[in-house]
């Protein structure tokens, strides 16, 4: 088989058996990152010369290293010598648990032993802290290809601190020599930078092409005049319309009763709302939540009936929200959500009424699917009451098509809560946590301080562990401050 028809196409799961495969030879391929590929798992490569990865993330081996698989995203395929895949029970012999998603073995070519071992600094499988020589603060611009400032996250992999560039786009933060900086910005192409001898990085990011819409559906209209009036709304979406009923041409004209009743004088047919779908994007900003609610499964019912009553959704409105949304909800563990009422429906779409409504009650839910609890700012929600001619519009939008759930989280900055389970744990689940000055230190350095240089030491339970530092926290942390 040549390159050129080469086709390959692996597909992921816990039960997934695999084989073993070698790709020779990789010259032209061009090699996109994990959200490339919207519908598939695993990896493709095809007969347009593509690879492209996917989540569950193989275990990728450059030259016998374990490297991070961002690491495809900055390889040139004109440097790969050869390209081995290992599948399924052959990859966890080889590779232990690590090569549970299966591997994959890269040999490289034409690459230096100067640019090969700066690759394995940035894109190691792991980081440690580095500890060795001073700390030196490294501070910087970020601006997006026209010199606009951004706001973005810069994280230290190896001391895991994180920092974010202010509104001018300016950042500080402290490092050691060796240490990986990770910008990244939802919508733009993260960048890894090694510090070496610099004092000033300023950044250009770049906008990913590969940006992901979301759907906004079933937004649907309820028209409540005080008396019979003939109606006029157009629609001003901030996307591309995809389905319309009544269909939907440059505007609805209808005719409303006060009990909701619609006669649309194009399709001469009586309904009950008007429903439209579309999708649309967003800036990264629009999907920074300052508060929300994150709802557990078998408490949803109760939670969206409340709170769409207390927003001002009448009985029949509630329920066909209730009705559409719920089996889409129940099929994650707990889902974080934000409502947008009424203005800040605006960023969505506007509606253009003649006449104006009296009173406007809209409601779109934006919601990410969680496998496990995380805490955010409780959402505070306004309480409309009638009036005279009133309008009622509800729909909302999973937003996790538009980004992973690591990067969600991150931007979001929402903490990691660990559920503890009556079972037995592992030492790679109980050893605990070092912080000493505020840096994630090894037990080897811990062992190693002198009492009499010691100024504070705290013990921090399993529990708040893990809702301060994550999993690693889940065996406790000792908090160190030296003198």
């Amino acid at each position: 088989m040549t390159k050129f028809k080469l086709l390959l196409i692996l597909f992921f799961s816990s039960l997934t058996i695999f084989g073993q495969d070698s790709l020779p030879k990789a010259n032209g391929l061009t090699i996109l990152n994990k959200d490339s590929l919207t519908n598939s798992k695993g990896w493709k490569i095809n007969n347009k010369n593509k690879i492209i990865l996917k989540s569950d993330n193989p275990l990728l081996i450059l030259n016998g290293n374990l490297v991070d698989y961002e690491l495809m995203n900055d390889l040139d395929p004109q440097k790969i010598e050869s390209l081995n895949v290992i599948k399924g029970e052959a990859s966890i012999s080889k590779y232990g648990e690590k090569g549970k998603h299966g591997s994959i073995e890269i040999t490289s070519k034409d690459i230096s032993k100067k640019e090969l071992a700066k690759l394995y600094k940035l894109y190691a499988y792991s980081y440690e802290p580095n500890t060795k020589g001073k700390n030196k603060i490294i501070a910087g611009k970020i601006t997006d290809c026209e010199k606009n400032p951004l706001k973005i996250s810069i994280e230290n992999l190896n001391s895991k601190k994180i920092t974010y560039s202010d509104s001018l786009g300016n950042y500080t933060i402290e490092t050691h020599k060796d240490d990986v900086l990770l910008y990244s910005r939802f919508g733009s192409i993260s960048q890894r930078i090694l510090i070496e001898n610099q004092k000033v990085i300023d950044i250009s990011l770049k906008k990913n092409p590969e940006n992901k819409n979301i759907i906004f559906k079933k937004p649907v209209i309820y028209l409540y005049p005080k008396e019979k009036t003939e109606i006029t709304l157009t629609l001003d979406f901030k996307g591309k319309l995809l389905t319309t009923f009544p269909k939907y041409d440059k505007n609805w004209k209808v005719i409303a009763e006060p009990n909701g009743q619609l006669f649309d004088t194009k399709t001469k047919r009586n309904y009950s709302s008007l429903f439209w779908d579309g999708d649309t994007s967003f800036e990264p900003e629009h999907y920074q939540y300052e508060n929300g609610f994150v709802v557990e499964k078998d408490k949803l019912t109760d939670f969206l009936i409340e709170k769409l009553e207390y927003i001002g959704l009448n009985t029949t409105e509630t329920n066909e929200f209730v009705q559409f949304w719920l089996p889409i909800l129940e099929q994650n563990n707990y889902n974080f959500i934000h409502f947008l009422v009424n203005d800040a429906c605006n960023e969505v779409s506007v509606n253009k009424v003649n006449p104006k409504p009296e009173t406007s009650i809209r409601v779109y839910m934006e919601f990410y699917g969680l496998e496990t609890t995380t805490r955010i700012k409780e959402q505070i929600l306004p309480t409309i009451e009638r009036k005279g001619f009133t309008l009622v519009e509800w729909g909302g939008a999973d937003i996790s098509d538009a980004m992973d759930l690591s990067f969600f989280k991150k931007l979001n900055k929402l903490p990691e809560i660990i559920t503890f389970y009556c079972k037995r744990r592992t030492y790679e689940d109980t050893k605990p946590l070092y912080i000493i000055n505020n840096a994630i230190a090894s037990k080897k350095m811990f062992d190693n301080l002198k009492p009499f240089n010691i100024k504070k030491i705290e013990y921090i339970s399993s529990e708040k562990g893990a809702a301060l530092y994550g999993s690693d926290g889940i065996g406790g942390v000792f908090v160190v401050e030296t003198k």
